[in-house]
C-alpha cells in the first residue's frame, strides 16, 4: 500500500488506548513471531505491551489512526525487544522510523542488542539487512522460545569489541567455508565470553567440532589460516590471537585419535589428539557461545568438582616445575592470576575470568604479596599502557612471589583432598 497525503506516516509512543489497534497488527504478523501461536500467548503479549506503554517503551508508526509498525525496547537491558511492520507498509521507511527513535532512547555509550532470525531462515533477510544498515554486527547463535535466532549487537563508537567481533565473524565465515561438508559447530569461550578480553594480552579461544572427520586437504588449509588471513589484512590485530582445536565431535567426546588442527600461542600443527581440560569444558558448557552450526553441547557431561581439582593440581605442578624464575613478559604476571583462578575454582567449584579472580583473591586476602598481585591486575586491565621497560623489568622479579602464592594454592589443594 502506498502512503497517501491524507494518511502520512507519523511516529508516536503507544498508550493503553492504542492497545486494541496495536494487537490487530500483532495478530496480522504473529506467524513471524515464535511464541505467539496461541490465544493465551497473544493475551500474555498484550499485557506485556500494556506494561511497556505505561513505561514509555512502546513506539508505533501510524498511517492516520491505523498502526502499521510497532517496536518495544528495554532501558534495563539496553535492547530492542520486538519490531514488526504491516506487510502492506513494508519498504516504506516504517522500520527505519522505529529504529531511529529507539536508538535515540537507548544508551549509545553501551552495547545495544536485538535478537532476530538466523542466516538461512526465510524470515531473516529483511530484519538482518535492517540491523546491518544501522551498524549492528552478527553475534552469538541463540534460541528464544525454542526457536533458533541470532543476537545482533550495536557497539559504541570506537569500542574495541567492535573490531574484535568483526574479526571473529570473518574467522567463522572462513572456517565454515573450508569445513562446509563436515557440518561444523564453532564455539567461542575463554576471556571473550567472560568479559575479560584485554587486547595486548588475551587470546581468542575457539573450538570447532565437526560431524565428520576433517580431511587432509582441509587440515592443510586450516593449519595456516591465521597467516593467510593476515596476509590478506596485514593490519588486523586479532587474527593472530585465535587459538584452539578443530576435530570431529566423535573424537572429542571419546578422546580417541583423530586428525586435529591445533592453533597455539607459539605456533600451529596438525596432530592426532587434543587436550581440552575439565576447566575449559566447564567454561564451554556454562559460558561458551555458539557462533555457527548446531549446538552439540547436550552430548557433553559437565565435569565434576573432583575433575576440576585434578586439573588445578596439574596446573600447580606446572607452576612448581617451570616458574621458579620469570622472564620479561606479560605472561609472568599471568601466573599470579592463574593461581587466583585456581583458588577461586577450588573454593567455589566455578570458573571466572582472570581479572575477576584476581580481584576476588585480593578481597579474600589470600595472596601473601598483596602489592604484587595489585600490580599484575593493573597490567592485566591495561596491557597496552604497560608496554614499557619498567613493566618488563618487574616481570623478571616475580618468581619468588609466584612461588609464595603457589604455597597458598598447595594448602588449599590439601584441604580439598582431605
Amino acid at each position: 500500500m502506498m502512503i497517501s497525503d491524507s494518511n502520512p506516516l507519523h511516529l508516536e509512543y503507544g498508550t493503553p488506548e492504542d492497545l486494541e489497534n496495536w494487537m490487530q497488527l500483532v495478530r496480522e504478523i504473529s506467524h513471524n513471531f515464535p511464541g505467539l501461536e496461541t490465544e493465551k500467548a497473544l493475551a500474555e503479549h498484550a499485557e506485556t505491551v500494556r506494561k511497556f506503554m505505561r513505561q514509555k517503551r512502546a513506539i508505533c508508526v501510524k498511517a492516520g489512526e491505523l498502526i502499521v509498525g510497532v517496536l518495544l525496547f528495554s532501558h534495563t537491558h539496553n535492547m530492542i525487544c520486538c519490531l514488526g511492520v504491516s506487510p502492506a507498509y513494508r519498504r516504506q521507511g516504517v522500520a527505519t522510523l522505529l529504529m531511529d527513535e529507539a536508538l535515540r532512547s537507548l544508551d549509545r555509550s553501551k552495547e545495544i542488542s536485538v535478537c532476530t532470525f538466523r542466516d538461512g531462515d526465510p524470515k531473516g533477510p529483511a530484519p538482518r539487512a535492517l540491523y546491518r544498515k544501522f551498524g549492528f554486527l552478527e553475534d552469538a547463535l541463540v534460541e528464544e522460545l525454542g526457536y533458533p535466532n541470532q543476537l545482533f549487537v550495536l557497539h559504541p563508537t570506537g569500542a574495541e569489541r567492535y573490531e574484535r567481533q568483526k574479526a571473529i565473524n570473518r574467522m567463522v565465515h572462513d572456517l565454515a567455508s573450508i569445513l562446509a561438508d563436515c557440518s561444523p559447530s564453532i564455539y567461542l569461550y575463554g576471556s571473550s565470553v567472560l568479559d575479560d578480553f584485554r587486547l595486548g594480552w588475551s587470546d581468542i579461544d575457539i573450538l570447532v567440532l565437526t560431524r565428520s572427520p576433517i580431511s587432509e586437504e582441509q587440515a592443510q588449509r586450516l593449519v595456516h589460516l591465521r597467516q593467510t588471513m593476515l596476509e590478506q589484512d596485514p593490519g588486523n590485530l586479532y587474527y593472530r590471537l585465535f587459538e584452539g582445536g578443530m576435530l570431529s565431535l566423535e573424537a572429542f567426546l571419546s578422546k580417541s585419535p583423530d586428525r586435529v588442527v591445533y592453533w597455539g600461542t607459539s605456533g600451529q600443527r596438525i596432530t592426532n589428539a587434543y587436550d581440552f581440560s575439565s576447566i575449559d569444558l566447564t567454561e564451554l558448557l556454562t559460558a561458551g557461545v555458539l557462533l555457527y552450526g548446531d549446538d552439540v553441547r547436550s552430548c557433553m557431561v559437565l565435569p565434576t568438582y573432583s575433575d576440576l581439582c585434578s586439573d588445578v593440581k596439574r596446573h600447580y605442578e606446572i607452576i612448581r616445575k617451570y616458574v621458579q624464575k620469570t622472564d620479561r613478559s606479560f605472561y609472568s604476571y599471568g601466573w599470579l592470576l592463574d593461581i587466583a583462578r585456581c583458588l577461586y575454582t577450588l573454593q567455589t567449584g566455578k570458573i571466572i575470568g582472570k581479572t575477576a579472580a584476581g580481584e576476588w583473591t585480593l578481597e579474600q586476602h589470600l595472596c601473601p604479596d598483596h602489592d604484587v598481585l595489585e600490580a599484575a591486575l593493573e597490567v592485566r586491565k591495561a596491557p597496552q599502557a604497560h608496554k614499557n621497560e619498567q613493566t618488563l623489568q618487574y616481570a623478571e622479579t616475580l618468581g619468588e612471589p609466584v612461588q609464595r602464592f603457589a604455597d597458598v594454592l598447595e594448602k588449599n589443594l590439601v584441604l580439598t583432598s582431605g
